[in-house]
């Protein structure tokens, strides 16, 4: 397997594609070769066209775990569309913002708002099981995790015995709540987005309905790359609910889909991150036993984004 994302036959550098998130490659990030003239694409074209197939062949196509398989498409510029780019004048800058977006209508000091614990609920139960779903599917078993923004619930789901979960949060009573944490840490990250933690510690960091909080993303997800090993991942899951006084600007005046264009952008914008999926549900009946069931409101939609670092040796692990 060839190293990055150059292509397996041809040796051309292959462009990331949005997939769709109904696709059965449920919104990965994966990467395909449009070199017109890579043997892979040419020869699927003619074996095709001498089955008496015409204007249909394959191009290859690279998923987030390096794994080539065919990608079907019925024309030269099948599927291009759908490529990903980044406009050079945006990947380290947040001058596309205003001043107010980053603001929230209560600019006290969150420690001081989060000094009462809230044991409440952020996430209907069907949600929740999404979440552990997600979190199931992408974090390998023993994987030293960072929890950002922590409370008294995991959204882990099952946790093996060999996994080790560090938890950085604002409340001392929900962090000693939290079933599946070995350790945690008080810290703000929007006083100080610096992450006490050693370089390359963690396997994992997640960040659950929570990054719609942060006043200074682009210096925590940067933290985050420097904190993750170097085949680390950093999973951002959100949804639509929210403290509004102490949500940021921008996201209060977005809708959902600009919502996850905007934490796509935290991870580009950060020039240390790249997107590696997406993933999304919504429309799911709300479980009978949540509060608002009845009221025709489904339940909670859950979106989720991850990324792996950039510009990170792996022999930093040997």
């Amino acid at each position: 397997m060839p190293e990055g994302h150059a292509c397996a036959y041809c040796g051309s550098e292959m462009d990331p594609i949005r997939t769709p998130p109904e696709s059965s490659w449920g919104g990965e990030m994966h990467h395909i070769c449009f070199n017109d003239d890579c043997s892979y694409f040419t020869n699927s074209w003619k074996a095709l066209q001498n089955q008496g197939i015409d204007k249909t062949g394959y191009r290859c196509r690279m998923d987030p775990r390096g794994g080539c398989g065919p990608a079907p498409v019925w024309s030269e510029d099948a599927l291009k569309d759908l490529i990903v780019k980044e406009e050079p004048d945006e990947i380290t800058s947040f001058s596309w913002f205003r001043a107010h977006d980053l603001g929230r209508d209560d600019e006290t000091p969150d420690g001081d708002f989060y000094t009462k614990p809230r044991f409440v609920d952020h996430l209907d139960s069907c949600a929740l099981e999404t979440v552990e779903q997600i979190y199931g599917r992408l974090t390998p078993e023993g994987s030293t995790i960072l929890d950002l923004m922590a409370g008294p619930d995991s959204h882990l789901g099952k946790v093996y015995d060999s996994t080790i979960v560090v938890g950085l949060g604002l409340n001392k009573s929900e962090l000693e709540a939290n079933p599946v944490l070995c350790e945690h840490v008080i810290h703000d990250l929007n006083s100080d987005p610096h992450l006490p933690f050693s370089d390359n510690r963690f396997d994992v960091v997640v960040n659950t309905v929570s990054v719609d909080y942060l006043t200074q993303p682009l210096e925590v997800f940067r933290e985050v790359s420097r904190v993750l090993k170097p085949d680390g991942l950093f999973i951002v899951v959100f949804s639509n609910r929210m403290f509004t006084p102490k949500a940021v600007n921008v996201w209060k005046t977005s809708t959902e889909k600009q919502r996850v264009e905007l934490v796509r952008r935290f991870f580009s914008l950060s020039g240390r991150l790249a997107i590696q999926g997406y993933y999304e549900s919504s429309g799911k009946p709300r479980p009978k036993d949540d509060k608002y069931f009845g009221h025709g409101i489904p339940s909670d939609p859950i979106y989720a984004v991850w990324g792996k670092p950039t510009n990170k040796s792996t022999n930093l692990m040997h």
